[in-house]
């Protein structure tokens, strides 16, 4: 199983891209409650399945593995 960060990286990418999961669900061609288990990491994730939803959300695979949301909105 891929480490919990990938799926929470996934989440916050969407968001931050202001796509629904229904948007990004209806591009993968899969239910909206079926890509909603991929956002909460109850399924597995195939290296294939991970590929389409990077292509969904126009970035790359190892930008979802790196993603570092505080980068983003520093802490003070």
């Amino acid at each position: 199983m891929m480490k919990s960060a990938v799926y929470k990286n996934i989440k916050r990418i969407r968001e931050l891209k202001n796509f629904t999961r229904e948007y990004v669900a209806d591009e993968l061609e899969m239910s909206t409650s079926g890509y909603g288990k991929i956002e909460r990491g109850e399924v597995d994730l195939t290296v294939s399945k991970l590929i389409k939803i990077a292509k969904v959300l126009n970035v790359s695979i190892e930008f979802i593995f790196k993603f570092d949301v505080d980068v983003f909105f520093e802490k003070d």
